[in-house]
């Protein structure tokens, strides 16, 4: 496993290393696509308040790019050789940018990079569920425009009560659906 944080000439055991590292890779698999993301928005921030010139801004988010093609089509593999996610993107940079690769880091810490890519995945999800709410609630609507008039027995405390539909019924979980909408779209 190569470590960026190893000081030269000293070596690390590898037992401590798979030991700290834990399920990390597994877990950053989710969320590299997201850290490379948050590694492209922090470069323009940098390069906005003149940490990083225009070309060293530009190098590193067209690599980032380069890396984020490669992920999408598997060709770059996120696995036991790096200590996580973030180490991997760094070490990508380095291997084709040399000293400029280094510089992603500049101004944050691993505790930046896990908040802002965990954030984007959520959001990204949130949307994803919005989007299914959505579609079950539609889907509890036509049903219910299918079903208007077809009666069923109405309940109350689980008791039959007075007559329903099966519209009035569908009608409900539209109805449910959409206020989970709702909460899912305020967040």
């Amino acid at each position: 496993m190569s470590v960026i944080w190893q000081k030269q000439g000293i070596e690390i055991d590898e037992s401590i290393m798979r030991y700290m590292a834990g399920e990390d890779i597994t877990l950053d698999k989710e969320l590299l696509a997201y850290d490379i993301q948050a590694s492209k928005a922090h470069v323009l921030g940098l390069k906005n308040i003149g940490i990083l010139s225009d070309d060293d801004s530009t190098a590193i988010r067209s690599t980032l790019d380069k890396l984020a093609a490669e992920w999408e089509a598997g060709t770059f593999i996120l696995d036991e050789q790096y200590e996580d996610g973030h180490s991997a993107i760094e070490s990508y940079l380095i291997n084709n940018l040399g000293e400029t690769g280094k510089k992603v880091h500049l101004g944050r810490s691993r505790n930046d990079q896990v908040l802002v890519a965990s954030r984007l995945y959520t959001r990204e999800a949130l949307d994803q569920v919005c989007t299914l709410l959505a579609e079950c609630a539609n889907a509890s609507l036509n049903q219910a425009r299918n079903h208007e008039m077809v009666p069923m027995p109405g309940y109350t405390h689980l008791q039959r009560a007075v007559p329903s539909t099966l519209g009035l019924w569908y009608a409900s979980f539209a109805e449910s659906f959409t206020d989970s909408l709702e909460l899912c779209a305020m967040t």
